[in-house]
């Protein structure tokens, strides 16, 4: 059986959006994001979408568990890069005029055998408020990603998606996708108490990273099966009632107000101007156009 995510009903600005005004803010305002690292165009969005999730009215014990998966993922992703790349991926910005703060030793790669050895790890301005830039991303877009679950009626988005011009078979496979996650964590978490209860600890594994692996069959097997045999039923299910052969009627149809109008209407116009300046700033001579090609360090802090 397939579950969703834990939809909290509350009649809150965001809960009354349609799904698919809150599906292309979502989708403009991560392609919007990732177009720069100017750290105070990345600030100003940040900000946009804090508040966003602020009118969710979404509480910590709600939403802890997906939020606790985001920063720990978000730390792994900046501070991995951080260190991967010897702190030198910094966009728009000349690596050999970075203002240095300090050193640190650190494990890395070199062009020469044993091409693994200890080096001297550079912390600059630049790196930093890169770092920072990174992090407001993410979290930005995780604003978005986490409320569109929570506020959205599960029942709803297919048909919303569906209302986008799009043909059954992706608006249902866009629907099951949404439900695939929490049904692979349900079925983790019964898998787990059926081992346990035969035995099974996964604190006591003992070995080598894959000894540890291949003593993981008694959970990951039958998972991987059940998931199998769960897309299966899905499938028969489909096809008993001949999905996709004639035009499919949805019990709930999405109807437009002036507030999703209005929104989608704001993100069609700041994902233009968005990237319209991202690409001028590549050809024009106009120093407003490099915006979004700059870290947008203020001077003082360069000194």
């Amino acid at each position: 059986m397939l579950i969703n995510f834990p939809y909290v009903e509350r009649d809150t600005p965001v809960h009354r959006l349609d799904v698919r005004a809150k599906l292309l803010f979502l989708v403009a305002f991560s392609l919007m994001v990732a177009q720069t690292s100017n750290f105070w165009f990345m600030l100003a969005a940040f900000l946009v979408s804090a508040f966003y999730y602020q009118q969710c009215h979404l509480h910590w014990r709600e939403t802890r568990t997906a939020w606790r998966f985001v920063i720990v993922l978000n730390i792994m992703i900046v501070l991995g890069n951080f260190f991967l790349t010897n702190g030198a991926v910094v966009r728009g910005v000349d690596v050999a005029s970075f203002h240095v703060l300090t050193h640190i030793s650190f494990p890395g790669f070199i062009s020469h055998a044993p091409y693994l050895s200890i080096i001297s790890l550079p912390i600059s301005v630049e790196s930093l408020v890169f770092l920072l830039t990174q992090a407001l991303r993410n979290f930005s877009i995780a604003f978005l990603a986490i409320s569109f679950p929570y506020t959205t009626n599960p029942g709803h988005i297919a048909s919303g998606i569906k209302g986008l011009g799009l043909s059954d078979w992706i608006a249902y496979a866009i629907e099951l996708s949404f439900r695939f996650l929490p049904s692979v964590g349900r079925d983790f978490s019964t898998t787990l108490d059926a081992q346990r209860a035969r035995g099974f600890e996964l604190d006591k594994l003992r070995g080598g990273i894959f000894g540890k692996i291949a003593r993981l069959a008694p959970l990951i097997v039958p998972l991987v099966i059940g998931s199998i045999l769960g897309a299966e039923d899905i499938i028969n299910a489909m096809e008993l009632r001949c999905f996709g052969v004639g035009k499919r009627t949805w019990l709930y149809e999405a109807h437009a107000r002036r507030s999703d109008i209005i929104l989608i209407a704001l993100c069609i116009i700041a994902f233009v101007c968005v990237t319209s300046f991202n690409i001028l700033g590549g050809f024009s001579s106009f120093s407003i156009f490099h915006t979004l090609h700059t870290q947008g360090i203020p001077a003082s802090w360069l000194h």
